[in-house]
């Protein structure tokens, strides 16, 4: 052991997870034939503490041929330590922006919004795992580096629960992650007039445009769509209202569409729906509206088109001083209406077709069928018969599911606060009035059976 140490000296790394033998500068090319003891190498070793990862057929080598070795030579090489994984986000849902542009696509479909629903499902934190220790070549533990937990926090509208380390939404909105904060907005902004920078928008939660809505453009949102702007021929449908501050001008193209209220400046050539009230600050001109409750157009005039509601409309004047013809109906849906009148006069013509099939079948079933020509115009007849009978059982099942009615017609009302000028149609539904004069600060409502028509003062 003594002529090893005069020799040999150990080294070791940083973290004893390798051990070497270095050759002195003492030794010399006289001792080439050296051999070493194997109990002396192995007390050399034990020495320095030596007892884990032992490489011994190269301390076999070492041994025999010490000095035909390379040095520094490997003699111990430790576990090494396998360090935890860091913990990390999985995202239970797909928040990518991207359109899939298939043979389907508008170009106007630059991308999708985030959407997420109050409860659903946002991501889970997985991890982080400990880790594996390792031993150095004197058989002390290396500890591992556990893994670091993921730095994802909740933050707007989202909640996070321990006992399954998952995110959930508390609004329906966009999803944004900020770093590592996952937030949910109820609300997503255009702070421009809406362009192919943005596209069409459908949304969860609502939209607001601060700016104008072009030509061509589809906006949707379950919740509400706010624009600080005007709407051209473009498509808007929100759940809730719809707010403009200017108006539309659909140029025949152009539509509102809301589950409950919508406020506007001004509608030009659009068609309207609301599930609740229409308000407008200024005039209807040429277009086609329905609400379910009242209609509000105090301070301007409704002038072609036509407009439905469940309830009131109030206008300050209807029709124009040129008799521009205006339909106005109270306590139905025309676009209905107009529907169930085109079902019955099919089913009128269908019932005539069906008379005459029958006709023409029994006057075919006197004639020899063994003729080929009476036998094929029996087929086709027999065809025809069937093919009528459908089509009428189809048109008798819509007009039961069909309901024109829009409200209680003994509780609408039209009031025109200045002029209501001839040429102007009021139906309280089947119930019609044309109107021949003009008149001034009038009601019109249904009493027994009859439009009644009433002046208003004060």
């Amino acid at each position: 052991m003594e002529m090893l140490a005069e020799y040999f000296r150990i080294i070791f790394d940083e973290e004893k997870l390798i051990a070497q033998i270095e050759r002195k500068t003492s030794f010399s090319e006289l001792e080439e034939e050296l051999k070493i003891d194997e109990q002396d190498l192995k007390e050399f070793l034990a020495s320095h503490q030596i007892i884990h990862g032992l490489q011994d057929e190269t301390l076999e080598l070492f041994a025999k041929f010490p000095a035909k070795m390379e040095y520094p030579l490997l003699i111990a090489e430790g576990q090494y330590p396998i360090n935890g994984v860091d913990g990390n986000i999985k995202f239970v849902f797909d928040f990518k922006e991207e359109i899939n542009r298939d043979s389907k696509w508008n170009f106007r479909d630059v991308m999708k919004i985030p959407s997420v629903s109050k409860g659903q499902r946002l991501a889970k934190l997985i991890g982080p795992e400990k880790g594996v220790d390792g031993l150095d070549v004197t058989g002390t533990v290396v500890k591992a580096n556990p893994g670091k937990p993921a730095a994802a926090t909740a933050g707007k509208n989202v909640v996070y629960r321990e006992e399954d380390s998952t995110f959930f939404a508390t609004e329906n909105g966009q999803f944004n992650l900020s770093g590592r904060k996952l937030n949910v907005y109820p609300e997503y902004e255009v702070n421009e007039t809406l362009s192919l920078k943005d596209g069409n928008l459908d949304f969860i939660g609502t939209i607001i445009i601060r700016g104008d809505v072009p030509t061509g453009f589809t906006v949707k949102a379950e919740g509400d769509i706010k624009i600080f702007g005007m709407v051209e021929a473009a498509t808007i449908i929100a759940g809730g209202s719809i707010y403009v501050t200017e108006g539309i001008s659909g140029q025949e193209k152009g539509s509102l569409e809301a589950g409950e209220n919508i406020h506007i400046a001004y509608i030009n050539q659009a068609k309207i729906y609301a599930g609740n009230d229409l308000f407008v600050e200024n005039s209807i001109l040429h277009s086609e509206c329905l609400a379910n409750g009242h209609v509000y157009c105090q301070k301007g005039s409704i002038a072609g088109g036509s407009i439905s509601a469940g309830k009131t409309i109030e206008a300050r004047d209807v029709g124009t001083r040129m008799n521009t013809k205006t339909e106005i109906t109270l306590g139905m849906n025309k676009l209905l209406l107009e529907r169930e009148q085109n079902l019955l006069n099919k089913k009128q013509e269908l019932e005539l077709l069906l008379e005459k099939l029958k006709i023409l079948g029994q006057k075919l079933a006197t004639q020899d069928t063994a003729n080929p020509k009476i036998r094929i115009s029996l087929l086709r007849q027999r065809h025809s018969f069937a093919k009528t009978k459908e089509q009428l059982t189809e048109i008798g099942e819509e007009l039961l599911l069909l309901n024109t009615s829009l409200g209680d017609l003994k509780e609408a009302k039209l009031i025109v606060r200045n002029f209501i000028y001839q040429n102007v149609n009021v139906s309280f539904g089947k119930y019609k009035r044309s109107i021949k004069s003009n008149y001034h600060y009038i009601e019109m409502s249904l009493h027994e059976n009859e439009i009644a028509l009433h002046q208003l003062y004060g």
